[in-house]
C-alpha cells in the first residue's frame, strides 16, 4: 500500500470466509485505479484463517468483536483514510474498472454523494436472474420517480467519507438487510445518491440453495421489507442473524 493518502478505501467486512476471500482480493488488487487505494478487511469475529488470508494477500486487517455486518462496515470505515470509501463483500470480487468508474463518477458530480448498482449472483439457475432483474428493476423505476437512489446494494457501495460523518454514518440499529439502504437515506439529506447499472459486481449465490421459495420468503420478504420497515418504525432491526459470511438461518 502506497504511503501517500489513497484516493479510495476498501473495506471488505468478513466473518469465516477464508476460502471466497482470496478471490476477492485479487480481483480488488487487479482493478485499475489511477491513484493510490488502501483495502481493509474487517475481521468480524472470525474462526477461522480469515486475518492470515486478509494479511498475506496484503490487506490492511483491523478486528471487530461485535458480530454483524453492519458494525464491521463500520469499523472499516472508521479505519479508513481516503476520502472516498467502496464497500466489497467477501464473498464477491469486482471487474477491473470497478474503481475507476466510482472514482469517476464522484470527481465528475461534485454533488453525488452516495453510489451503488447491481449485484449479479454467480449461478445459472434461471429463476435467480429473472428474479434479481425485476428486482433492481423495480429500484430503478423508483429512482426515477424520486430523482435519488433509494436503495443501494450491500457488496457494492460508495460514498464520500465527509458526508459519511456528517449523516452520522452507519445506523448499527439495523442489522440485516436494510444497513445501506438507511445509509443512502441519510446521505440523501446532504447531495444525491445514484444507482447505476454499470457499476457490478459478482457475489456468490448461496443465499438462493435453499430454493425460490426460502430465497423470497427469508431474504426478499423477511430481511428486506419487513425487517427494514420495522426498523424505520421502531428504530431497532428484530432480525439479528445474517452475518457477514454466514447462510441464511
Amino acid at each position: 500500500m502506497s504511503e501517500s493518502e489513497p484516493a479510495i478505501s476498501i473495506v471488505v467486512a468478513a466473518h469465516n470466509e477464508e476460502r471466497a476471500l482470496p478471490a476477492c482480493l485479487r480481483s480488488l488488487a487487479e482493478a485499475r485505479l489511477a491513484g493510490a487505494r488502501e483495502t481493509i478487511v474487517v475481521d468480524n469475529a472470525s474462526t477461522d484463517g480469515t486475518a492470515a488470508v486478509a494479511a498475506a494477500h496484503g490487506a490492511r486487517v483491523i478486528r471487530c468483536a461485535t458480530l454483524g455486518a453492519v458494525h464491521a462496515k463500520a469499523a472499516g470505515v472508521a479505519a479508513a483514510r481516503a476520502p472516498l470509501i467502496a464497500i466489497l463483500d467477501a464473498d464477491s470480487t469486482c471487474p477491473p474498472d470497478w474503481l475507476e468508474k466510482i472514482a469517476a463518477a464522484f470527481a465528475r458530480e461534485p454533488s453525488l454523494v452516495g453510489l451503488s448498482g447491481p449485484a449479479r449472483y454467480r449461478t445459472r439457475k434461471l429463476w435467480v436472474r429473472i428474479a434479481m432483474g425485476f428486482w433492481f428493476g423495480f429500484w430503478k423505476v423508483l429512482q426515477l420517480v424520486f430523482r435519488r437512489a433509494l436503495y443501494a446494494t450491500g457488496t457494492n457501495v460508495a460514498f464520500r467519507r465527509e458526508t459519511y460523518e456528517r449523516a452520522g454514518g452507519f445506523d448499527t440499529n439495523v442489522l440485516v438487510g436494510g444497513d445501506e439502504v438507511a445509509l443512502f437515506r441519510r446521505l440523501s439529506r446532504h447531495g444525491r445518491t445514484r444507482f447505476v447499472d454499470d457499476l457490478w459486481v459478482e457475489t456468490d449465490a448461496r443465499r438462493t440453495d435453499g430454493g425460490p421459495f426460502r430465497f423470497f420468503w427469508s431474504v426478499v420478504f423477511l430481511r428486506y421489507m419487513v425487517n427494514y420497515w420495522v426498523y424505520r418504525l421502531t428504530g431497532r432491526s428484530p432480525i439479528k442473524g445474517y452475518l457477514p459470511g454466514s447462510k441464511l438461518r
